[in-house]
């Protein structure tokens, strides 16, 4: 009889699966990341009133909320498995490639979540008026695969380090910023209503791309090491 096929047959969605189900146990990063962004983007609705953010403003604003969130719940990454002493049976059972990438799915479902959470708010707390849903969509989509791509390598960097939460934030960012910027740019244009060039746009890909393959290329030796 033919074995059916399960999720668990597939070293990398079973690493992201158990990552989910550990999540939905505790909810510590996302419980982590929500907090984060309604406190942000109230503070600032209560300041301003009903006034109307700048674009540039607004865009800025979106993008530190979604950094700051992803550096307050992704850090942990490996953390769990380092405290918890599954780091040793997660070697056994997966490949490098396979749990980095695992890792990763896990980190862009959970940033993605709270982004979907993050845009309404945004829109009705700072009342800001998107002129190109579509292209805000791409700019969103891309900027969170950059952050998740560098915070994934970052935390596995940094999972048997002291004083994590301080380094994470302070080497992510550096590497983090041509995506960060060009993120906000395609925000401020897709906030007002200008299109944005093609190179724009092939920088961001090219930009996780490259990312991508050097966390796949210096994982290895992080993992074994």
């Amino acid at each position: 009889m033919p074995h059916k096929k399960s999720i668990w047959d597939n070293p990398c969605l079973a690493v992201m699966t158990k990552d989910v189900l550990c999540e939905f146990r505790t909810r510590y990063a996302f419980g982590s990341l929500i907090m984060f962004a309604l406190m942000t983007l109230s503070s600032v609705s209560i300041s301003i009133g009903s006034t109307s953010l700048p674009a540039e403003f607004a865009a800025v604003l979106l993008w530190v909320v979604l950094f700051f969130c992803a550096m307050a719940g992704l850090s942990r990454s490996f953390v769990q498995e380092q405290e918890s002493g599954t780091m040793f049976t997660l070697r056994l059972y997966a490949g490098p490639q396979a749990v980095l990438f695992g890792k990763m799915l896990f980190n862009l479902l959970l940033l993605l979540a709270l982004t979907i959470l993050v845009i309404p708010l945004f829109i009705l707390f700072l009342n800001v008026d998107i002129q190109l849903p579509g292209l805000l969509m791409m700019v969103l989509l891309l900027g969170d695969i950059g952050i998740v791509a560098v915070s994934t390598l970052t935390a596995a960097m940094l999972a048997r380090t002291q004083g994590k939460g301080s380094l994470f934030t302070v080497l992510t960012f550096p590497v983090l910023l041509p995506q960060f910027l060009s993120a906000i740019s395609g925000t401020i244009k897709a906030i007002s209503g200008v299109d944005i060039s093609w190179q724009e746009l092939m920088f961001m890909v090219s930009y996780d791309v490259i990312i991508m393959i050097a966390a796949s290329i210096l994982f290895d030796y992080l993992w074994y090491d």
